[in-house]
């Protein structure tokens, strides 16, 4: 046989077999994995195995994984946030500091006018 027809073969659907739902929810109602390997499956790549499936220690650090990860997105997102907000921060910084400095420069002016007007007539008078 050629390795064409053996592939196909291989690869050809199958149906599942009557009772597999069955074991299915017993497998998941008990929460272990089965380690015997279903029929016509060899060696660790059979469905059933318990290297495919998982033992329960797999499983176990999958969840610590997760949580993990999910502790790890937070963090960053904690952090992002945190140097958003600082960001922001010293936008407004910036802002407030540039309108007091317009504010000054405007009340300078004034003065300086104000002044000017109050010593003009006394150099009027003067002469």
């Amino acid at each position: 046989m050629s390795i064409d027809h053996e592939l196909r073969d291989a690869l050809r659907r199958k149906e599942a077999p009557a009772d597999l739902s069955d074991r299915v929810l017993a497998r998941i109602n008990t929460g272990t994995a089965a380690t015997t390997p279903r029929p016509g499956a060899t060696g660790s790549t059979a469905l059933g195995s318990s290297a495919a499936l998982g033992s329960s220690t797999a499983l176990g650090s999958s969840t610590v994984r997760r949580w993990l990860a999910a502790a790890a997105v937070v963090a960053v997102a904690a952090g992002g946030a945190e140097r958003y907000y600082t960001q922001q921060q010293a936008v407004e910084a910036a802002r407030v500091r540039e309108e007091l400095r317009v504010a000054l420069q405007i009340t300078s002016d004034t003065l300086v006018r104000v002044q000017s007007k109050l010593s003009a007539p006394a150099d009027n008078g003067s002469r």
